[in-house]
């Protein structure tokens, strides 16, 4: 027991310090992950630690799907319903038998193992792929595509592995049976999810404990999962439905919200967390000079799992744009292609093949090093990909914005500063104006060039107010506790104005969302002639 907490407190130590490290060099923090977790094992200053495929598939997919379906705006999935369905469904199913077809001719491999191993490797992970649009400000649509491909790829994903396992296992092809049971397997899922998130979305109306609230969605998010598979029906796809239907029926419609933050922030922790550990142990048992055994297979998958996926998106969209609202632009059409990166999911389905599967332990290693190489080499390409071709905000008008803003809170510090030192008698009163004429030579050149780049990006202007509106709320916020706490107000005054203060945050955030647009195109070249000025 002491050497398993010993362990628990290592890794999250790890991850912080990955954490902190991966922020300051702008890498993608799953890539950082797996990388510091490969590093450490290869290095020996890690026990090996064995990623279970039980508890993977059972504790942490359901928690990953359902606070991601639990934040997923169903408005904006329907708007957008047409490309998603395309993309998680017929789109999943042509992607797996391209991928399959090319490992077949590629690899010599056996027609159902190729099925098996494209059925695996056709999963996309878009944790990392979010994680990087957050940093980039990428289109909405673009990220509600993603997202929503993810939430029932999952779904058809499993459904799918299920059936070409069971052609594996038993050497026989009925295509009107599996077509049959794919379709069975689905809708019970989705009965079941929607059901289930229905009778919690009533219990959570009149609980009016966001405590109680918290435990009730947990158990909704592993009793969904469990059910369904006990019932032979889709886990994922169950969890997945009864998130949508929780977060938009219940959640939004009868939750405070206090509660709703509350419920918010415990789902994104939760899916942190377990982001975080998945991503880690990755890296903690891949068997780097096993995985260099393989170098070359391992390239063929890759070349095989894009080339499905390249035919699939844009032959798609060539054929279907008519279908589509709004036709996709060509360059979300690349990212889409290129975003396709590896991770829990397909490594769980690996690791749960069971032994008599043949050839299962080349499969675990193809997967392993598919899963490794997407994530190191997309997870690094796909920002700069973005920004080649103009999708995500052009870095140099923020990094102008910023350079002006360091200079007015290190002139201002400085000022500041001199203060004090004139209070207490250390300064001159000459020496302070002298000094303090100087920096103010600087804030007044700093505020000119934060009001030029204003008017040429006021997105920038609307971004810092949404960031100070909510700063403030949670001075206010901080000020009504610390009151609670030393007696001068009640608990329940204090509670009353807390969810006051929570309604106006959420207000804001609303408006803050219409207001705030990212960028699709490159700023216009910056008026040269103000030039910041220096101190001293």
């Amino acid at each position: 027991m002491h050497h398993f907490l010993v362990t628990i407190i290592e890794l999250l130590l790890v991850a912080t310090g990955v954490g902190v490290v991966a922020r300051r060099w702008r890498i993608p923090y799953s890539t950082a992950l797996v990388l510091a977790g490969a590093g450490l094992g290869y290095a020996k200053l890690m026990p090996a630690i064995r990623l279970d495929a039980d508890i993977i598939l059972s504790v942490f997919l359901p928690i990953l799907v359902f606070g991601a379906a639990i934040d997923t705006d169903a408005t904006h999935l329907r708007a957008n319903v047409r490309p998603v369905a395309l993309l998680s469904t017929l789109g999943m199913l042509v992607i797996t038998a391209l991928t399959g077809t090319f490992l077949h001719y590629l690899l010599d491999m056996d027609w159902a193992l190729a099925m098996l191993l494209g059925s695996m490797l056709s999963i996309t992970d878009t944790v990392s792929v979010l994680a990087i649009f957050r940093g980039l400000k990428v289109p909405k649509r673009l990220a509600i595509l993603v997202e929503g491909e993810s939430l029932l790829n999952d779904g058809t994903a499993l459904v799918l592995y299920q059936v070409v396992l069971a052609v594996v296992l038993t050497g026989h092809l009925h295509l009107q049976s599996a077509m049959g049971t794919f379709f069975l397997v689905s809708l019970g899922g989705i009965v079941i999810g929607a059901a289930l998130g229905y009778v919690v979305s009533q219990a959570i109306s009149q609980t009016h404990d966001h405590l109680v609230e918290i435990l009730l969605t947990s158990a909704l998010a592993l009793g969904a999962y469990t059910l369904a598979e006990w019932l032979k029906a889709s886990g994922v796809m169950a969890t997945v439905i009864a998130g949508l239907v929780v977060g938009n029926y219940g959640w939004r419609r009868s939750l405070s919200p206090s509660s709703q933050i509350a419920l918010g922030s415990f789902w994104e922790y939760a899916g942190f967390g377990v982001n975080s550990a998945v991503f880690l142990l990755l890296g903690l048992s891949v068997d780097l000079p096993n995985i260099g055994n393989y170098i070359m297979p391992i390239f063929l998958c890759l070349l095989a799992l894009h080339g499905g996926r390249l035919i699939t998106i844009y032959g798609g969209h060539f054929l279907l744009r008519s279908w589509m609202r709004v036709p996709l632009p060509a360059s979300w059409q690349h990212v889409l292609v290129w975003g396709n990166m590896k991770g829990s999911l397909t490594l769980a389905l690996a690791l749960a093949l069971p032994v008599t599967v043949p050839q299962r332990s080349l499969l675990i290693s193809l997967v392993f090093g598919v899963v490794l190489v997407s994530l190191v080499t997309q997870g690094l390409s796909l920002g700069p990909l973005m920004r080649w071709l103009r999708i995500s905000e052009a870095p140099g008008a923020k990094n102008l914005f910023e350079e002006a803003q360091v200079r007015l809170i290190a002139a201002r510090a400085a000022q500041e500063e001199l203060r004090h030192l004139q209070q207490a008698g250390i300064l001159s009163i000459s020496s302070y104006e002298r000094l303090r004429a100087r920096y103010q030579v600087v804030v007044a050149g700093a505020e000119r060039r934060l009001r030029v780049l204003g008017g040429q990006h006021p997105e920038y202007w609307d971004l810092a107010m949404a960031e100070t509106r909510q700063r403030l709320i949670l001075v206010e916020k901080g000020a009504v506790l610390s009151a609670r706490r030393e007696l001068l107000i009640s608990g329940e005054t204090a509670q009353q104005y807390i969810e006051e203060l929570d309604v106006r945050s959420m207000a804001f955030h609303a408006r803050d969302q219409v207001m705030v647009q990212p960028w699709q195109q490159p700023p216009p070249e910056l008026k040269p002639e103000i030039k910041p000025e220096t101190a001293g």
